[in-house]
């Protein structure tokens, strides 16, 4: 029974649930009303309540990953066995049916066991696939399209490609709309296509997680972990959603994927993968490509592989199977290759011939103007001539409007697609210093409000993008307060300058399907909880830093301590795509554009929690034939 495998909390662990408690709290606060007090009563109990709940919940999630020491009786096992009966038969039954399908599926070839796992994927996958054909399109993707075929967007003249978004991203979907129409005379026929292959690539992508995690986890661990995974991706609707549409984050997925498990076998192996050339070439063009199809991707591939050389000796391991400074070596220009090419090489390549036009870096500037928004609304009196001018230089909305424009959770109404000058930048960063200094209040209140979405689990109704929202307004709404789901663009978002373009073509009824089917799993008890965004964003994270925090297996035991089985780099690609949502304008899902930032955790959390449950072993990566079959893969 899992009652045996429960293990008392060490006291780190229950820190770590108090301190998930007060955050979880604090967001909820900050995501309903915009404003955070932590000296309320309520405020105390909700985090004692939260922190409760949370231990509960990872204990008994630690238990299920956690095997059964051999030899160890556990509470319940004699009851069990009076009452095994018809139970007993039917498990024998369906362990000698799941025996002869395994004898099957392994005597296929190694290309046959990869595609026909993701044909029951897209079978499973093919109800949304049918229902959102031909695909949806989002807003900025509309306006990528358009600049393609030399209609001006983003205030950039006709003819020209702003680099607002990944430049990489407009020269895919604009070129995919070009061979539609050279083709087949329609430029939906290109995108539709591509989203079809889209779904069928990440298919067999995932299929690919599944296998890679049975493949190097303990022997039965590691299959059913690759099993569990499977029917996770198969069965959650999230994937064929996101999938059906076009727009720069399925594009990254696409590369992004492949990768993650390409840097997990780098880590595994500490880092020896990197000796095959073919490996070490294919880590490389999936990190730039990586890196190129989304603003944060680059930071994120980049960061993740600069701590590879970090990676060190395992604790079960012979000094000599570390790695060596070759190896490391080869890490290192792996990161330096994708940094020079993602941002030096291809912008210089496709500046003159694309007519690209760089954009000022106005997205660094979205969390400060946003505070200095908040600032304005609390202290309007309290500003100094030169601060004023710092701002009214920078900004397009002068410091006295900001008031009436901030919108805790969309820095949109603030700080807008430029900056008026950006030779001021400086200038406004001292006085935004400055007024943080007398008035540090209201900028954790801006950062709170706007960062709440990624760790609250309910939030505002009001789903207000177009103004401005007072406090009273919040507060007068938050009895009202929803839970904090993930929210998907499935109806079509056209521009203004893609509606110059030949209608899209729609499929209004099927997307309304898609629309119901979502919704059920937002109601359905159990199957909810799976569309809360802090689940994936905070409450996962966080229990994985539960497990990280279990002290070490006592000597002479069998059962796999946390610290002992995973080298520490498995986490970087999750720490820095966590770090990569904190810049964004928006994480409350008031459009689905916030929920868009986050589902790269939907194949983050789940890959990284299976290889925590199945403990790779990473003492005998040096084994040649595993490293041989490691790098073949």
């Amino acid at each position: 029974m899992i009652v045996g495998r429960f293990r008392s909390p060490s006291a780190l662990q229950a820190a770590i649930c108090l301190v998930s408690g007060a955050i979880v709290t604090a967001a909820d606060e900050a995501a309903t009303v915009a404003a955070i007090d932590p000296f309320d009563i309520r405020f105390v109990g909700g985090s004692i309540l939260v922190a409760v709940v949370l231990l509960v919940a990872f204990l008994l999630v630690e238990a299920l990953m956690t095997p059964t020491e051999p030899g160890v009786p556990h509470a319940g096992r004699r009851r069990d066995e009076r009452h095994a009966g018809r139970l007993a038969n039917l498990a024998a039954a369906f362990r000698r049916a799941a025996s002869a399908v395994a004898e099957r599926y392994h005597a296929l070839p190694p290309v046959g066991r990869l595609v026909f796992p993701a044909l029951l994927m897209l079978l499973c996958w093919s109800p949304i696939i049918v229902m959102m054909y031909p695909g949806t399109i989002w807003y900025d993707t509309g306006d990528q399209i358009a600049q393609w075929y030399g209609i001006e967007a983003y205030g950039q003249p006709a003819g020209s490609i702003s680099s607002h978004h990944p430049v990489l991203d407009t020269i895919v979907f604009g070129s995919l709309a070009r061979l539609g129409d050279a083709l087949a005379g329609d430029y939906q026929t290109g995108i539709s296509a591509y989203i079809l292959v889209q779904c069928v690539i990440m298919a067999l992508e995932l299929t690919g997680v599944c296998r890679y995690v049975a493949r190097v986890g303990r022997p039965g661990a590691g299959r059913g972990a690759g099993i569990a995974l499977f029917v996770f991706f198969s069965l959650f609707p999230a994937f064929p959603i996101f999938m059906m549409s076009i727009v720069k984050d399925s594009l990254h997925l696409l590369a992004f994927v492949p990768w993650l498990v390409m840097v997990a076998e780098t880590a595994r192996t500490r880092l020896k993968a990197l000796r095959s050339p073919r490996f070490a070439m294919g880590l490389t063009i999936l990190s730039v490509l990586a890196a190129l199809t989304t603003m944060t991707g680059l930071y994120v591939t980049v960061l993740t592989l600069c701590c590879l050389p970090l990676t060190r000796v395992g604790l079960t391991a012979r000094r000599h199977d570390g790695p060596t400074r070759a190896d490391r070596l080869r890490a290192i220009s792996c990161a330096a290759v994708t940094a020079i090419i993602a941002m030096i090489v291809f912008p210089a390549a496709v500046r003159g011939p694309l007519h690209v036009v760089a954009e000022d870096r106005n997205q660094l500037l979205v969390v400060p103007m946003q505070m200095t928004a908040r600032y304005a609304l609390d202290h309007p009196d309290d500003v100094t001539d030169a601060e004023r001018a710092a701002i009214d230089r920078v900004n397009h909305v002068p410091f006295e409007d900001m008031a009436a424009h901030y919108n805790p959770y969309l820095a949109d109404p603030i700080i807008q697609y430029s900056l008026r000058d950006p030779a001021g930048v400086g200038d406004y960063l001292r006085a935004w210093a400055s007024m943080g200094l007398r008035h540090p209040d209201s900028y954790i209140q801006a950062f709170a409000a706007l960062e709440s979405g990624w760790f609250a689990l309910k939030r505002t109704p009001l789903n207000v993008t177009d103004r401005g929202i007072g406090l009273d307004e919040l507060a007068q709404a938050a009895p009202r307060a929803t839970a904090n789901r993930i929210w998907f663009q499935i109806a079509n978002a056209i521009s203004p300058p893609f509606s110059r373009m030949p209608p899209y073509r729609s499929n209004p009824d099927g997307q309304a399907r898609a629309y119901a089917l979502w919704g059920f799993w937002q109601s359905t008890p159990v199957l909810d909880v799976l569309t809360l965004t802090a689940l994936w964003t905070f409450v996962a994270p966080m229990f994985l830093l539960f497990r990280l925090a279990r002290p070490r297996a006592r000597t002479g035991s069998k059962a796999p301590g946390m610290r002992t089985a995973l080298p520490a780099v498995y986490a970087a690609p999750l720490v820095w795509s966590l770090l990569s949502l904190l810049p964004n304008a928006i994480s409350v899902p008031l459009k689905p554009t916030a929920s868009r930032y986050m589902l790269w955790a939907l194949v983050v959390i789940p890959f990284t929690l299976a290889l925590c449950a199945c403990a790779p072993n990473t003492s005998n990566a040096s084994n040649p034939k595993q490293e041989k079959e490691g790098n073949a893969r």
